[in-house]
This record gives C-alpha cells, structure tokens and sequence, in this order.
C-alpha cells in the first residue's frame, strides 16, 4: 500500500475550475479559520512559510529586536527564512520520550533581544502550548504557532473544544498538497492584531500573481501520486519503482516522495513575494467546506493511531520505540511515528514485504546551520524517525500485518 494520500481528491479539484466568485471564497476561509483559532483577522499566503516571512518582517520593523528562538528539529526552509531575515537563531530541543518541546531550553534562551518564540506542532499537546504561552506572556514576547501539520486537531477542556492554532498570538497554515487541506500551494496567518492585517493589506499590493510554472509542476506531482496510490499499479509496478529508489538512491524520484531531502536554497524564491493562486482558494473553501467528510477522516485517523499504538507500544525491543501520547484528538498525526536504531536496515527488510515507510520527517537543523551547540534529541530524531501510514486507505489487517513483520524482525 502507498504511503501517500492527497485528501483533495480529483472531483473538488475539477469542481474548482468551475466556481465562481472567489473574494467570497476567500471571505469563506477566512472566517472559518478565525473561527476555529479564535482569532479577528486572517491573510491568506502563496505558502505557509511566505505566512511566516511576513509576521517576521512585521515583527522586526514593529520591534526593532533581532533574535528568534525554534525548535532544533524544523523544516530547513523555515530555519532559512529567519535567516534571511537576518535574524539570529537559538534552538530548543524536544524531549526524547514525548516529542514534546524542552521548556528549560526556551527559558534559558529568553532576552530583551527575543522577537518571538516558534511551536512547532509536530508532537506535542497543548498543554505544551499553554505553558510556553504563559512563559512568554510574561516576558511580552508573540507565540507563531506554526499548524501546517495539526489542522483540525483539538482537545476537550470541560467538553468543549479548543484547536489547535488558538494558543499563538500568530498562527500559520499550510494548505500545500500533502497536507490535510491539500490545495497545492496555500498558507495562511491568524491574529488579533488588526495591525499586522493593515501591514499584509499594503503589503498585498505589491506582491505578483502566482506563477503558473510550480502550479503546474505541483498538479503534475498531484495526478502522479494519484496514479501510485491505484491498489494494483502501486502493487506490481510502483513498489518496486519505490524499492529500487531507495536502494539505489536514486535521488530524483527520492525527491518526489520527499520533497525536504533537495538541498536548502539559501536564497529565497521569488513565489515568496506572490500571492495565493485562485485555484488554491477554491480548493481550500471546498475542503473546508466539507466539515462531514473531515470530520469522518479524522475520526478513521484517530482510531488508526490508537490501534497501532496498542500494537506496538510493547514491541520490548531497545531498538524501537514509540512516542508517548496523551491526547488522541490533538495528537492526531498525518502519519504514525516510532523512533528505530536501525533505521536504513529496517527500511529495507520491510520494502521487501510490500511495507512503505516515510522515512524522513524533519531534520536537525542546527547542525545543518552550523550551530556549534548539540542538539542531541533533535539529530536522534532525524537518525531514528520514521512514519507509517495513517490515511484512509489504511486498514487494521495492513496495521497487523505491520505489527507481525516488526516482531519478527526485531
């Protein structure tokens, strides 16, 4: 079975093409997500990352400090992004049994010179939210609460809901192809502050329509995928395209199927200084729109990470070890991670059953960047993280199947 599921599916996408009125599409969004984050204002972005940009170019001129604090274990292209900016980065590690951000390190890297504190969503609770929120509420410092990855995920206090995007003063989206709201490209930021909304206004006007180029390149990549999740030309064909690419390395197809692997242009691109694409907006109102259908994938997600967590949680080997959870609404994961020594070995043996992993996530990015401090969870998450897959095509016989070829492996 392949790995991979794009939750746009190719009836919105071709219904896309045919809706009209998009600044009502747009005004759609934008309420939804304020809704949902609890937040007054949202702008809407060519990408999550340009989201990103644009709150540290505001905060910079805003507040004339000059140091932001993320987590060692990130996305290079976000780490790039402050770093073009000119900013300079201390890391915090994330606790190895939980994946949970490590306080201390945040606390100790808090000056009069922090501009702002990142969360990753990745692992973490949001309890883990709360406390650094509260930490930096005293100190006068914005939470960016990056939710590429957590749309949806929320948890229960007295039953009602919070999700999650609602701790960060800032809150930024992803609506990129293999997220849950997968619309090719498309990223968004929530706030209160009605000024960083004027600065996005003005700053709209001079930004360019998105080029067609990478639109295209991505719908390729879209209908490409697609074609590799069909159950028997992924089995006879695709898998073996998979395993040959792994044990070759053969970097252009690895580059397919893990977009992170290129190597971090340290210049930006120029689609940061464009705007969301129209067939982006429509995809997302028609995904967003569509809470009955979100609502069913979620739950099948949920339900698909409490089992293999029952299953492999025990597994008694020193070699493998799954990530605590507390919260299986908010640690609803796009994938199911498990941390494993043998990383490259157990690839291998598992690709010769027809078993596909993810085998990167994110990467040290401290050593990437050449900070002399180790990060010492950070570089064992990125030696020993991998994922297996938790979508809708997934089901309880595959997770037993999983479960049997791990125990007699290890």
């Amino acid at each position: 079975m392949f790995r991979i599921w794009i939750y746009l599916n190719i009836k919105n996408f071709l219904k896309s093409f045919f809706l009209n009125n998009t600044s009502l599409k747009k005004e759609f969004i934008e309420k939804y997500i304020c809704k949902q984050s609890k937040k007054k204002y949202l702008h809407l972005f060519s990408q999550c990352r340009v989201a990103f940009y644009f709150i540290l170019i505001y905060l910079k001129k805003k507040t004339n400090k000059n140091e932001i604090i993320l987590c060692a274990y990130n996305l290079p292209e976000m780490i790039n992004v402050a770093k073009n900016l000119g900013l300079k980065i201390k890391y915090y590690d994330l606790d190895y049994e939980t994946g949970s951000p490590v306080i201390k390190d945040i606390k100790k890297n808090i000056s009069k010179k922090t501009l702002a504190v990142v969360l990753t969503n990745m692992f973490n609770t949001y309890h883990d939210g709360e406390e650094i929120k509260n930490i930096l509420k005293k100190n006068k410092i914005p939470l960016i609460e990056d939710n590429a990855i957590y749309f949806d995920n929320y948890t229960l206090k007295k039953g009602k809901k919070y999700f999650s995007g609602t701790v960060g003063d800032f809150s930024i989206y992803s609506f990129n192809i293999m997220k849950n709201i997968s619309s090719f490209y498309g990223g968004a930021a929530s706030t209160n502050d009605m000024k960083f909304k004027k600065f996005c206004i003005e700053q709209e006007k001079n930004l360019d329509t998105f080029f067609i180029f990478p639109l295209l390149k991505q719908i390729t990549i879209f209908f490409i995928l697609k074609i590799m999740s069909i159950k028997y030309l992924y089995k006879y064909i695709f898998s073996y395209i998979i395993t040959i690419a792994h044990k070759y390395k053969i970097s252009f197809l690895l580059f397919l199927f893990y977009p992170s692997l290129k190597n971090v242009n340290l210049k930006l691109p120029k689609y940061f200084h464009t705007k969301i694409s129209t067939l982006a907006i429509k995809n997302t109102y028609l995904q967003l729109k569509d809470e009955k259908k979100r609502k069913e994938l979620f739950i099948f997600r949920k339900n698909l990470h409490k089992l293999y967590y029952e299953k492999l949680k025990n597994l008694n080997s020193p070699n493998f070890n799954t990530i605590k959870k507390f919260d299986y609404n908010y640690q609803n994961y796009l994938d199911f991670p498990v941390l494993v020594k043998d990383k490259q070995n157990l690839n291998s043996y598992l690709l010769k059953y027809g078993i596909e992993i993810r085998f990167r996530h994110y990467y040290n990015c401290a050593k990437i960047f050449k900070e002399k401090k180790i990060y010492k969870n950070a570089e064992r998450y990125e030696k020993e993280l991998i994922c297996f897959p938790a979508h809708i095509k997934t089901k309880n016989s595959y997770i037993d199947f999983i479960e049997t070829k791990l125990r007699n492996y290890y």
